[in-house]
């Protein structure tokens, strides 16, 4: 069975597939839910999806999650996604995202050795 979040909305009802997730951020009472074809949004806080989402998940400031499967490289001060969207984030949280993006790729690829 594929994990999903659940969007649940007045006028809609779908399910988030979290292989398809790229980033999710947090705007005021929006939380955007980003995938590789489409956006999504609900209301509610970021916190609430946490839940849902596993290791490859990397919350790396208080408004916004990466899924480090998706990231293609992270380089000053930005994060690179696969399909070519790029997220600029502070320093200090940059460092901190950039070092737990290496320790996952080298764990990764050692994981295929």
């Amino acid at each position: 069975m594929r994990n999903y979040i659940p969007i649940v909305k007045r006028d809609e009802t779908s399910k988030i597939f979290i292989d398809n997730i790229m980033m999710i951020e947090q705007d005021l009472r929006k939380t955007m839910i980003y995938t590789e074809d489409a956006e999504y949004w609900r209301y509610g806080k970021i916190e609430e999806l946490l839940r849902y989402l596993d290791e490859r998940f990397l919350k790396c400031h208080r408004s916004c999650i990466i899924n480090m499967d998706k990231v293609n490289k992270m380089k000053a001060q930005t994060i690179f996604f696969e399909n070519g969207f790029s997220f600029a984030i502070g320093k200090e949280k940059f460092q901190s995202a950039k070092q737990h993006f290496a320790r996952y790729i080298i764990q990764e690829a050692n994981s295929y050795a």
